[in-house]
């Protein structure tokens, strides 16, 4: 029977920097995917509410907020007959129909790119 001495190094702080390095660059990059993803769904006039997306939102913190006067309104009331002249799929609860189309490739981006930053 063959003996061996093994010897383990484990630093513990390297990776719990790592993860969190991994943790923040997948939250940054699904942030950026989700209002991507999302803008189908909006309802589109003037851009506004869109661009309140773009102004409002932190990516990276997990932070999304579409914020104008009338987003909560037409949020809450997908009972609207929404224009679809420039976003044919646009809605109330925009976020959750985009997450239903979405959510299985936002793991899947959040995954790559928590692997590629750890």
């Amino acid at each position: 029977m063959i003996e061996f001495d093994v010897k383990v190094n484990f630093d513990e702080k390297r990776v719990k920097q790592r993860a969190e390095k991994g943790i923040s660059y997948a939250q940054y990059v699904l942030d950026n995917q989700v209002l991507k993803d999302t803008e189908p769904f909006l309802p589109a006039d003037t851009f506004n509410l869109r661009n309140s997306g773009l102004t409002h939102s932190k990516p990276g913190e997990g932070h999304l907020e579409w914020n104008t006067p009338y987003a909560r309104r037409l949020y809450y009331n997908p009972q609207y007959n929404f224009s679809t002249d420039k976003h044919p799929q646009a809605q109330g609860l925009w976020f959750e129909a985009s997450k239903a189309e979405n959510k299985k490739d936002w793991v899947e981006i959040a995954q790559k790119a928590f692997n590629k930053a750890f």
